[in-house]
């Protein structure tokens, strides 16, 4: 991985891009003065990190040129930061949802904080790095396999890491908005003439480390998800279960799918529990698509957790009865796709000398996974 990453600045007013490029200095980085050059050094540039992109310009304005990003195949997964002077409360509201919506990581109004700036700047290129630096972790594994696993595993992560950034940017939808209040209400006072307090700085200042912190544990929390752990140790199904709801809770309310707990366990599970945490994580992934593809009214999942063993049953409907037969192999799935989670699933789980099992239930489906009694050699 390059020492430097690489940062593209898009602003038609050049005293912001001189400013930019000061503060940003310990990074390469390249600028343009309009969405056109902007399109076009990004079809030119091999390796680009990062997009901070102006939303008023002329000509082409920034939702425009996100959109024609998005659909060059080496640009479609650099993050992208707006960049807004507006100043009006509904309209930046407005802007923050499209920019979200279009596949933007994250807002800045102007004038930025510098300090704030670069807190962003520098969170997003770490889940940058985090994520190339994946891409080759995936690239190492899929060596030790046959060309057809090769193909399987590397499909499954980049799934996988699609649905996880997901999940982080709906977490983050919350308190990038908090952020925003807080610097519009300082903004407003100075623009008012209201005075400020050295107790109202802090109060600010302190409300925002609150919210900076919690982004940073999601990150914390993106990380250990994807470290790899060959260590089998004791753990509990139940904390598991939890640690995988902490990165999807805001993606399944946003959805209103509703998850209930139900757990008799208390005995530990010996295995891998990052591994084992990844299957989990595939499972409720798959209900979600499901019942979004179906259109299913009160979405419901129920996760039942007993010793060394957890099932998870969904109200989407059940699986097809042409698909129950071969639900884990690759080719299959029941939402249509290629049901790669489903199948790199099974093999993790078999892996950790336990079974998975899939059958319909009622009205929807349930997958059961037991693990052995027996300590993994």
């Amino acid at each position: 991985m390059q020492n430097k990453q690489t940062i593209l600045i898009i602003d038609d007013n050049k005293e912001n891009v001189a400013t930019l490029l000061q503060l940003l200095n310990m990074h390469n980085l390249i600028s343009a003065l309009d969405g056109q050059t902007a399109i076009d050094i990004a079809h030119e540039e091999e390796d680009i990190d990062l997009i901070l992109l102006d939303i008023m310009m002329p000509n082409i304005d920034g939702f425009e040129v996100c959109k024609v990003l998005k659909n060059i195949p080496k640009i479609t997964h650099v993050p992208i930061i707006f960049l807004s002077s507006k100043n009006k409360q509904e309209d930046i509201q407005k802007d923050i949802q499209k920019c979200f919506d279009m596949g933007a990581v994250d807002y800045i109004s102007k004038p930025f904080y510098p300090n704030e700036l670069l807190s962003r700047v520098n969170t997003h290129l770490k889940l940058r790095a985090y994520e190339k630096d994946l891409e080759l972790k995936v690239q190492a594994e899929v060596k030790k396999n046959s060309l057809k696993e090769q193909m399987i595993y590397q499909q499954s992560k980049q799934a996988a890491l699609g649905e996880l950034l997901m999940h982080i940017a709906h977490q983050w939808k919350q308190p990038l908005a908090s952020l925003g209040s807080v610097n519009l209400l300082n903004k407003t006072k100075i623009e008012t003439g209201v005075a400020i307090t050295n107790d109202d700085i802090l109060k600010s200042i302190g409300k925002s480390d609150d919210i900076i912190e919690f982004m940073a544990e999601t990150i914390d929390t993106f990380k250990n998800f994807y470290e790899q752990s060959n260590e089998n140790e004791y753990f509990f199904i139940a904390d598991s279960v939890i640690d995988i709801l902490s990165i999807i809770e805001a993606t399944f309310y946003f959805d209103n799918i509703n998850i209930y707990i139900i757990s008799h366990e208390v005995e530990k599970t010996f295995g891998n529990i990052n591994e084992f945490s990844q299957v989990i994580f595939s499972i409720l992934n798959n209900a979600r698509d499901i019942f979004k593809l179906r259109n299913i009214e009160d979405p419901e999942i129920n996760i039942l957790i007993e010793n060394k063993k957890i099932s998870i049953r969904d109200n989407a409907g059940g699986i097809e009865e042409g698909l129950l037969e071969d639900i884990f192999l690759p080719s299959l799935s029941t939402n249509g796709s290629t049901g790669i989670g489903l199948y790199i699933s099974k093999n993790i789980v078999e892996k950790n000398s336990g079974v998975i099992t899939a059958s319909n239930y009622k009205n929807g489906a349930i997958f059961t996974i037991e693990l052995s009694q027996e300590e993994s050699e």
